[in-house]
């Protein structure tokens, strides 16, 4: 793929991205952001996947309905974001080959899991750089372990239950779209 038509399914793809998080402002921690980012890294590599990632979530979080985040969260956010989309260059491949089966899930589970988890983390010690004053780090973070798990367990159903067929699906256009680790 030439690299006008990379840069249009690029562009289309932070839309799509942007859009689906919006849709799902309002409710707490469940998102299709993690997953549309992961898929843009597989389907378009590691360098374009974490500038979808990047851009999305920087629009996201500078637009939110909800509000916008607050400079050190929002950085945290598109840095982490940026790595999603790395992920999904890198682990997507692998899962994509992969048959149907308990393994594939499991591991689509994991990776889900594992990048909500890092997400989780990141953003939440970032927010309390930004925020706290008296209150202990693991104070701060099991203040929000409610709402980290519900985020954890959402993105871990949704990679287990769409990533392997989305994968599948988009195989047959990643090898015109350029993509390369």
């Amino acid at each position: 793929m030439n690299a006008t038509r990379a840069a249009m399914l690029a562009t289309l793809l932070v839309a799509l991205t942007v859009a689906a998080g919006q849709a799902l402002a309002a409710v707490p921690n469940v998102e299709l952001v993690t997953f549309l980012v992961f898929v843009s890294g597989y389907l378009l590599g590691a360098r374009l996947g974490a500038a979808v990632g990047a851009t999305a979530m920087g629009i996201h979080s500078l637009f939110n309905v909800m509000g916008a985040a607050v400079p050190p969260v929002l950085a945290t956010q598109v840095a982490v974001y940026a790595g999603v989309g790395v992920a999904g260059a890198l682990a997507g491949p692998a899962i994509a080959r992969a048959g149907p089966g308990l393994p594939t899930s499991l591991r689509a589970l994991a990776v889900g899991a594992a990048l909500t988890l890092g997400y989780q983390l990141a953003v939440n010690a970032a927010a309390f750089y930004a925020f706290t004053g008296a209150a202990g780090l693991w104070a701060y973070l099991w203040g929000g372990v409610a709402f980290g798990v519900v985020h954890i367990v959402w993105n871990a159903l949704l990679f287990t239950v769409a990533l392997r067929p989305a994968l599948a699906v988009l195989s047959r256009h990643r090898d015109r779209a350029g993509a390369s680790p």
